[in-house]
């Protein structure tokens, strides 16, 4: 399936508070491949993006960098973000099959729309 960045990275999150519940044994395992998989193009992503930030950003007092809308270099950097984001990748993976008895927040499903089904 064709995966854009932005949709590998927004479901990080919720995939991990999938991860968290209590699910059958089946289930778990799928979930944990899915994040594995799903890291495979996450991690290189994630170096961009921090690449980016150290390159576009401001040194913090703690030593992080920060880049926020109205810093001089913001337009740069989201153009740039905005490229790496839209790009996407062939994955291939398995649809994770949740149980119907699962309690789960409707925003939490509506990001893992692509990657689960409801049995």
């Amino acid at each position: 399936m064709k995966l854009t960045n932005a949709e590998i990275f927004n479901v990080k999150e919720p995939l991990m508070l999938l991860s968290k519940e209590k699910l059958p044994v089946k289930t778990s395992l799928a979930v944990l491949r899915l994040i594995r998989k799903l890291d495979e193009f996450l991690i290189p992503v994630e170096t961009v993006r921090d690449g980016l930030i150290r390159t576009y950003g401001k040194e913090t007092k703690e030593g992080n960098f920060t880049v926020m809308p109205g810093d001089e270099n913001w337009s740069k950097f989201n153009k740039e973000y905005g490229e790496l984001m839209t790009q996407t990748s062939e994955v291939v993976f398995e649809v994770v099959t949740l149980p119907d008895t699962l309690e789960i927040e409707p925003a939490t499903l509506m990001a893992l729309e692509r990657f689960i089904k409801v049995a």
